[in-house]
């Protein structure tokens, strides 16, 4: 998710270099969920860019270095850690990352950006476990785009969001607008999802741009 107000990418996904000569836009900041294969394997490709500074936990920076020095060797780029459920100042926006259960002993989060009077809320992969989580859901309450993932018909606890869980999320955090994403072949068919999910939000697909 590329977020040009602010030149920030959202996890470098794999197939990173077919959307950034699609965008065709510079990259300051890297913000990381999680250090899975589909959230960081991009992130080599962003050697286009001189200066990149990546923000995330501790334990995911570690492996985000690791595949610029196996692939890329050295580079003038910045790993700067972010502790869970702490706000984070950085001029024209503010970003709080906060913890979620994905895979039991995995380090894993979302994050809360401010941009102006403006709130994203992206959970990143999370399970079921997050729409009991008072703190989370409190601190994403009405947020102007809420992104959250989709990735199976039905919830896998402490692992992903299912349909029917996912579109529970959106209602109890009451966003402005909500984008499905981090869906699976596994899951419905786009246009049986856009039937199931009605007025609750959209499905994601590639290329989508959305002003908030």
């Amino acid at each position: 998710m590329y977020i040009p107000k602010i030149s920030a990418l959202i996890d470098p996904s794999p197939d990173l270099y077919y959307h950034l000569k699609h965008l065709n836009e510079k990259i300051e900041r890297v913000f990381i969920t999680h250090p899975h294969f589909d959230h960081i394997a991009g992130l080599p490709e962003l050697q286009v860019f001189k200066e990149v500074s990546f923000y995330a936990h501790e334990k995911t920076l570690y492996v985000a270095k690791l595949l610029q020095e196996t692939f890329l060797g050295q580079k003038d780029w910045r790993y700067i850690p972010l502790e869970f459920n702490r706000w984070y100042e950085f001029g024209k926006f503010e970003v709080k990352h906060f913890p979620v259960i994905h895979q039991p002993g995995e380090i894993a989060g979302g994050f809360i950006l401010k941009i102006g009077n403006k709130k994203i809320a992206i959970t990143g992969d999370t399970g079921p476990e997050i729409l009991k989580d008072k703190e989370t859901l409190e601190e994403i309450q009405g947020a102007d785009l809420l992104v959250s993932e989709m990735t199976h018909k039905h919830s896998i606890p402490r692992t992903h969001l299912g349909v029917e869980d996912a579109i529970r999320l959106a209602r109890k955090v009451n966003a402005k607008k909500t984008l499905f994403v981090h869906i699976s072949h596994s899951n419905y068919t786009h246009e049986e999802l856009e039937e199931r999910v009605g007025e609750n939000g959209v499905i994601g697909k590639d290329f989508m741009i959305l002003r908030i």
